[in-house]
């Protein structure tokens, strides 16, 4: 991946700078790129890509009203202009580049509660990139700025390996604030995103489509989740257990020991598979749900709470 020139400096997340000029130890200036080319960009010297999240770009699919266009998008009209102050308030043409967010010095991004009873504080657009593809519709496609950061990376480090493998579709992610996202029970705190796999032929359109032995990549997407793994922060990934079973060959020839503790295909109890990392879960033969584990900076952070029905007493009538 190219060097970007200039990219934005976000304090406490991921810094961009001039190159090929070694880093400097006194703090670098942040500036805007007046032609925005990629949300992606590599630092130079760092082995490891970095996500600007300093600015968020993301592009018009079609030319539209700016009312439509916010619509789509989970905004208003007033904020994309506020951001886009050259954006007419009539129309926007297609492929246009807008900015969706940019970085306030001191505000805290954060999960609060449970991924299914609780709220995302300060959420971060996910941005666009070469390895996903985003759906049209994004109102639910916010995240705390370290789910963005890692999943953003991890993907663009998945894809510099595997660079023949189509692009992933990135499915729904949480709300500007979080909470309820029907039809899901979770997604509601910016610590849950469904992943599509990764198919031998390209798909259109925004569905995800159900993985076969004959469609899945199944090559890739082991890659795809041990770079996931691979990033610490990974609580949990609820994938079909038949598609669990068309890893496991790519899994033994990778892992140096038994991968018991990561499959629950492999659990020799239902508590055991409850444990793994990877849990078979009915209604994921078509994506994977990533959960990222809660951080430091969030509020009362913890697993999904259990939702026991309760019975209805009957109020006796007046004696």
């Amino acid at each position: 991946m190219a060097v970007l020139r200039a990219c934005g400096l976000v304090v406490g997340l991921v810094a961009g700078c001039v190159a090929p000029e070694p880093l400097a130890f006194a703090p670098l200036p942040t500036f805007e790129l007046e032609t925005p080319t990629t949300a992606v960009c590599v630092i130079p010297f760092d082995r490891t890509a970095r996500v600007n999240l300093g600015t968020v770009w993301w592009t018009t699919p079609r030319s539209e009203s700016l009312a439509a266009l916010a619509g789509r998008w989970g905004t208003t009209s007033d904020d994309l202009v506020m951001m886009n102050p050259r954006l007419s308030h009539k129309r926007v043409d297609a492929g246009a580049r807008v900015t969706v967010y940019r970085h306030q010095h001191g505000t805290l991004s954060r999960s609060v509660g449970a991924p299914n009873k609780g709220v995302l504080e300060q959420g971060v657009p996910f941005p666009e990139g070469d390895a996903w593809i985003l759906r049209a519709f994004r109102p639910r496609s916010y995240a705390t700025q370290t789910v963005v950061a890692k999943l953003a990376t991890a993907l663009t480090d998945w894809h510099e390996r595997y660079p023949q493998a189509h692009p992933i579709k990135i499915g729904e992610l949480s709300k500007y604030g979080g909470g309820r996202v029907k039809p899901h029970a979770s997604h509601r705190t910016g610590r849950d995103v469904d992943i599509g796999y990764v198919l031998l032929d390209p798909s259109t359109g925004h569905r995800f489509i159900r993985a076969t032995p004959k469609n899945l990549d199944a090559a890739a997407t082991w890659g795809l989740v041990r770079q996931l793994l691979s990033t610490g922060e990974v609580e949990a990934i609820f994938m079909d257990a038949h598609v669990q079973a068309l890893l496991l060959p790519h899994a033994f020839a990778d892992w140096d020991t038994w991968p018991s503790h990561l499959f629950s295909v492999l659990a020799l109890d239902l508590r055991s598979g409850k444990r793994a990392t990877i849990r078979a879960w009915r209604g994921h033969a078509d994506h994977m749900h990533v959960r990222f584990r809660c951080t430091n900076a969030d509020l009362n952070c913890r697993g999904a709470v259990s939702r026991k029905k309760r019975k209805r007493r009957r109020r006796r009538g007046p004696s």
